[in-house]
C-alpha cells in the first residue's frame, strides 16, 4: 500500500512512535544490564554490558546522509519532513514528556494516533513489568530482528518520480538494513541467549515476550492499511 507519497506519510505519522519506543526499549536494557548510577559499580556480565552499550552508540549517535551526528529517531523525524509528514503530534509529545507527564498523558495530549497509543501502551508494560530477559527478547524479536527484512520491502516500494524528497528516507531505512541486519541483530540474539541461557522457565517467557510484541506489530499496521 506504500506507493504514494501521502500513503508512507500517514504510515510514518503512525510508525514514529514505535520508531521513539524502540529507544526506551534500549534505554531499559542498558539501564538494567549496566551501570547508570553515581557513584558508579560494575554491574552484571562485561560481555552483556559491552552487547547493549554497542547497541546504545549506534542507535543514539550515528551520521545522517550529510555526516552529522544523530540518533535513528532524528533521522526518521528529519525523513518525516523531508516528505512532508506531519511531526505535530510526536513533538508535542516529547515535549510533554519533557515537562514530566507521564507517556500515557503526553499520547493523549499529543492526540497521537489510538494504535500508536495502543503499541507504546504495550511497549511501557513490558519496559515497566518484564523482566530483563523478556524485554531483550520483545527488543530482538519484536525490532532487531526484523526491521532489515521489513525495511528491504519498504525500499522496493517506494516511489521513484519524486525520488528527492525520498533520500532522507532511504538513507534512514539503507542504515537499518545495514546496522541492523549485520551488525546490531546479531549482538541482540548474544544478548538474549545469554539473558535466557538454560533455563527453560525463561525461554518460555522469552518466547511469549516475542510473541505478542510481533501481534502488537501486526495490530499497528493493520490499523495503518485501515486508514490507506
Amino acid at each position: 500500500m506504500l506507493t504514494s507519497v501521502e500513503a508512507i506519510a500517514v504510515f510514518m505519522e503512525y510508525h514514529v512512535y514505535a520508531v521513539w519506543d524502540f529507544m526506551t526499549l534500549l534505554k531499559a536494557l542498558q539501564r538494567g544490564l549496566t551501570c547508570v548510577d553515581i557513584p558508579w559499580t560494575p554491574r552484571g556480565n562485561a560481555d552483556t554490558r559491552y552487547l547493549i552499550n554497542e547497541i546504545v552508540v549506534g542507535e543514539e549517535s550515528d551520521v545522517n546522509r550529510h555526516g552529522v551526528r544523530m540518533s535513528h529517531f532524528e533521522m526518521y523525524r528529519q525523513a518525516m519532513l523531508g516528505l512532508g509528514a506531519s511531526t505535530s503530534s510526536i513533538d508535542t509529545f516529547l515535549a510533554g514528556i519533557q515537562e514530566g507527564r507521564t507517556v500515557s498523558d503526553a499520547l493523549h495530549a499529543a492526540q497521537a494516533p489510538e494504535a500508536s497509543q495502543r503499541f507504546v501502551a504495550a511497549t511501557m508494560d513490558v519496559v515497566t513489568n518484564g523482566s530483563l530477559h523478556e524485554i531483550a527478547s520483545v527488543f530482538t524479536f519484536g525490532r532487531e530482528d526484523v526491521i532489515p527484512t521489513m525495511f528491504l520491502g519498504m525500499l522496493d516500494h517506494i516511489p521513484t518520480d519524486d525520488a528527492t524528497v525520498f533520500d532522507d528516507l532511504r538513507y534512514y531505512l539503507q542504515r537499518h538494513i545495514d546496522v541492523d541486519g549485520d551488525h546490531h541483530g546479531p549482538l541482540a540474539l548474544s544478548m538474549v541467549e545469554q539473558l535466557v541461557g538454560n533455563d527453560d522457565e525463561k525461554y518460555v517467557q522469552a518466547l511469549a515476550a516475542a510473541r505478542t510484541a510481533l501481534l502488537n506489530r501486526i495490530a499497528l499496521w493493520d490499523a495503518v492499511s485501515e486508514i490507506l
